[in-house]
């Protein structure tokens, strides 16, 4: 389904995400959702987006939520919390990075209060995690202070570092 989603013509779109819900496989779900994503016209978004929200898997709801959010910037806080949700380091990192241009081209004053729990939530996470995930956000940190903000960042990490031994 993944494949097809792009040529589908809109009259099938219906009956595409029909069969994608009905997917037993909440991965290959996500998947056939996030591929449909793209092209679903705004009634469809509703049922897509209960589709995703659906999924048990934090990983997998929070592909599919990354890629519904592109089209429905109201769920980007939503999906945000559902990336960093994720306990597997590699996954978080993708969920993050898939948000972090949707989030970026967010209204500074919408997204700094999405950054301080993002922030607070990846600090109580392994070095190597905060790490990877910081700069999966990179496009963030960018938005909200330019290059004064990520020089920042980078000067806290190498204070920080020395007590990472």
């Amino acid at each position: 389904m993944s494949a097809l989603a792009q040529n589908l013509p809109p009259e099938l779109l219906p009956e595409a995400l029909a069969a994608a819900r009905a997917i037993q496989s909440e991965s290959d779900r996500a998947d056939a959702l996030s591929a449909l994503a793209q092209n679903l016209p705004p009634e469809l978004l509703p049922e897509a987006l209960a589709a995703a929200r659906a999924i048990q898997s934090e990983s997998d709801r929070a592909n599919a939520l990354s890629a519904l959010a592109q089209k429905l910037p109201d769920i980007l806080p939503e999906a945000l919390a559902a990336a960093r949700a994720i306990q597997g380091d590699d996954f978080r990192a993708n969920a993050l990075s898939a948000l972090a241009d949707s989030l970026s081209q967010m209204p500074s004053t919408e997204l700094f209060p999405l950054w301080q729990d993002t922030l607070h939530e990846l600090s109580l996470r392994t070095r190597r995690d905060l790490l990877q995930d910081i700069k999966a956000l990179f496009p963030v940190i960018f938005a909200l202070g330019g290059e004064t903000a990520t020089a920042e960042i980078a000067r806290a990490i190498v204070d920080v570092a020395r007590w990472w031994r």
